[in-house]
């Protein structure tokens, strides 16, 4: 058998006549194959419970937050971690402790990716940094002591003397060929006390009291290189408080509210012999005093 015998036959059944028993049994065959499929039950369907889609977005959403909140300042995500982390001040039971540490946590990143060179990351840092400055300035307690004002001057009032009054002139008598009368002495007037002002005693306005106060800047060259193991000195040739780490410095002073306090940061080249300095003032309003950046020089 080939192809061409396969061909003639099946052409052969088209003229062909099926009888009316075989088409009636066909015919039934296939009805009670249709039924047969049509009652069997179906394939169900994966079936995904309410609550399990619940489950799964929730999910998806705490791990989207976290690897948001885990992301630095070289990632994308980091725009949308600070914004979380500022949110989250206004829910925290001590703000003033929460913004205080990431400033801190801020101040670090950025001293961190200043040492690697990425000066990118290391600028989003740093306006991190000074956002977290503001939230801490926002929510730290206002002091309650009254800002110090000038004494007024005490006033002296000096009584104006009364206008003394001139002796009378009596006038003498024509002289005649009798005795002369005997002249009577002018009575002087008598002066009038000159009273002493009386000066009120004034009570000197209350003195600030002391408090610690945190310092932080940044110190880098001219050029906007950080500084390592530069001295910060609060007087000209004084001792070390504190030293540079990265460009960073970070420490604590004990000072008066309005305090005005002058920072001397110099640092010794021990290569080329150049000392470098520069110096920032700054004035005590609050618990945290921010230098900003003291840029050092060859004086």
């Amino acid at each position: 058998m080939n192809e061409q015998t396969v061909a003639s036959a099946v052409g052969s059944l088209r003229a062909a006549r099926m009888s009316e028993v075989a088409s009636h049994r066909v015919r039934e065959e296939l009805e009670r194959a249709w039924r047969e499929r049509a009652a069997a039950p179906k394939r169900r369907r994966l079936a995904i419970p309410p609550f399990a889609r619940v489950f799964a977005t929730a999910a998806l959403v705490v791990a989207l937050g976290f690897v948001t909140l885990r992301s630095g300042a070289d990632s994308p995500l980091y725009a949308f971690r600070v914004a979380i982390e500022d949110a989250l001040v206004a829910v925290q039971a001590d703000p003033v402790a929460y913004a205080t540490e990431l400033y801190d946590e801020r101040l670090e990143e950025a001293a961190r990716f200043d040492a690697v060179g990425n000066a990118l990351a290391a600028s989003r840092a740093r306006a991190a940094t000074d956002d977290a400055l503001r939230l801490l300035n926002q929510v730290a307690p206002k002091s309650d002591q009254p800002e110090p004002s000038p004494s007024s001057s005490t006033a002296i009032f000096v009584p104006s003397a009364s206008p003394t009054a001139e002796p009378a002139m009596t006038p003498s008598p024509t002289p005649t060929t009798t005795l002369a009368p005997t002249p009577r002495p002018t009575p002087r007037p008598t002066p009038e006390p000159t009273l002493k002002p009386t000066i009120k005693p004034t009570t000197p306005p209350p003195s600030p009291s002391p408090f610690s106060v945190h310092i932080a800047g940044t110190v880098v060259y001219s050029d906007g290189t950080p500084v390592n193991d530069a001295c910060v000195s609060t007087a000209l040739g004084g001792s070390c408080v504190a030293t540079s780490v990265n460009g960073t410095v970070d420490f604590w002073i004990v000072a008066k509210k309005y305090d005005t306090v002058t920072f001397y940061v110099q640092k010794l080249d021990i290569m080329t012999g150049r000392t470098y300095r520069g110096k920032a003032y700054a004035t005590v309003t609050g618990p945290l005093l921010y230098l900003g950046t003291i840029t050092l020089r060859v004086i």
